[in-house]
């Protein structure tokens, strides 16, 4: 019985942080569609539903079954997304990955990788910036040579 709940509570956390993954990467134009952020719940739900049924398994078969349910949520997920522009890809991979260290029960590294890719994804324009005015400024101390 215990096992239904933890798997229970994994499921909702996964939905909870797919779905906050996918509306923190949103811009605003696209505020009003959900259909991205329902997309990556789902991939997440997925993704520890799978890891988190064979984390219940016997010890005997436990390693070869996470580690098959870890590489059909990684091929399931890249073959669903060939399409995709290179962002998005990225943005579901990572819904998947968050949903594997969920069903794995780390459901606090999972808080804090959703938090980190937040910070790289809303403070990298700000990064890229402050690295090329550093080589523009570091050109324009150069001396000239003569010649």
């Amino acid at each position: 019985m215990f096992g239904f709940i933890a798997f229970a509570f994994k499921l909702i956390f996964a939905a909870i942080l797919g779905g906050a993954f996918s509306y923190i990467t949103k811009t605003n134009s696209e505020a009003e569609d959900h259909s991205a952020m329902v997309n990556m719940a789902m991939v997440s739900v997925l993704a520890t539903s799978l890891v988190g049924l064979t984390v219940q398994l016997p010890n005997d078969f436990r390693g070869f079954a996470v580690g098959a349910a870890i590489f059909t949520v990684l091929h399931v997920t890249n073959s669903i997304i060939k399409l995709e522009n290179l962002s998005q890809r990225l943005q579901i991979l990572f819904a998947s990955i968050i949903g594997i260290i969920v069903g794995v029960g780390y459901i606090l590294q999972a808080v804090v990788l959703c938090f980190i890719l937040f910070m790289i994804l809303n403070n990298s324009g700000a990064l890229m910036s402050s690295f090329v005015s550093d080589t523009k400024d570091n050109s324009d101390l150069t001396p000239p040579e003569n010649s």
